[in-house]
């Protein structure tokens, strides 16, 4: 198979076929990785403003009648009703200073909710001595005032197998949990957010929420000029080992 080659001027472009196969595979992924990461980066700035603007704004009072959207995220919050511990959700691969852990989750009945929930994050737990047993998670049902901001669970790259959200264990154990999905699975009136737990509040574990996201906006730059500089790169090799610097004498091609 021949490539057609372009003569400019004294040089002589006449890429192989090989070369310029692979070329066609690198070069459009490492742009597409590159423009990935800007678009992350894009994301990240986003929920940094958001945090910062949730700063100003004033704890949202929650009732049976709130409505949460998206600029209600990491917003501070306050709710007042009771514990239902009959049934706990652990989310696990939590690390805290650098030991294995889960995120407990407890649905909160809302006073005056008719039924109106919010799950609350009540904060981090160690592992134990083995992941066969899961710690004991008690947590009294007095009608109690709670503090926290408003976020989503995390989340994880890769969920195996199906999360077992109609379980009626005291305690489960899942990989993913989605509010809504949790919601309709066990037939629960959730609120859109879950109420992260601020420090020493009524039924608090070990508080390790951060607003500030583990990966900030200039490392996907970073690692976005770092795709793009590849690119440049393969593009330069290609095209230079390709070229062909034309022989005034009718010679051999001189490469460039």
């Amino acid at each position: 198979m021949n490539i057609p080659s372009i003569t400019v001027g004294r040089y002589r472009f006449a890429p192989a076929l090989w070369p310029t196969v692979a070329f066609v595979l690198l070069f459009p992924g490492l742009l597409a990785l590159g423009a990935w990461q800007m678009e992350r980066a894009h994301a990240k700035q986003l929920l940094v403003e958001q945090r910062a603007a949730t700063e100003l704004a004033t704890p949202l009072a929650i009732g049976r009648d709130t409505l949460m959207d998206v600029t209600d995220r990491y917003r501070q919050a306050t709710v007042r009703g009771h514990y239902v511990g009959e049934q706990q959700w652990l989310l696990d691969n939590r690390v805290f200073r650098g030991q294995a852990g889960y995120h407990v989750f407890t649905p909160f009945a809302i006073d005056g909710g008719d039924g109106a929930m919010i799950l609350v994050n009540r904060g981090w737990v160690a592992v134990g001595a083995s992941r066969d047993f899961l710690p004991q998670l008690p947590v009294s049902d007095e009608s109690v005032m709670l503090n926290g901001r408003l976020d989503s669970p995390a989340s994880v790259a890769l969920v195996i197998g199906e999360v077992p959200l109609h379980s009626v264990a005291d305690r489960v154990l899942v990989q993913s949990l989605d509010v809504a999905a949790l919601g309709a699975a066990r037939g629960m009136n959730l609120k859109r957010y879950t109420l992260v737990l601020d420090e020493d509040q009524a039924g608090g574990l070990q508080y390790d929420w951060s607003p500030i996201p583990e990966m900030g906006p200039e490392k996907h730059l970073g690692y976005a000029v770092q795709w793009f500089g590849l690119a440049i790169a393969l593009l330069l090799i290609y095209v230079g080992v390709n070229t062909r610097r034309n022989d005034p004498n009718g010679g051999k091609h001189a490469q460039a």
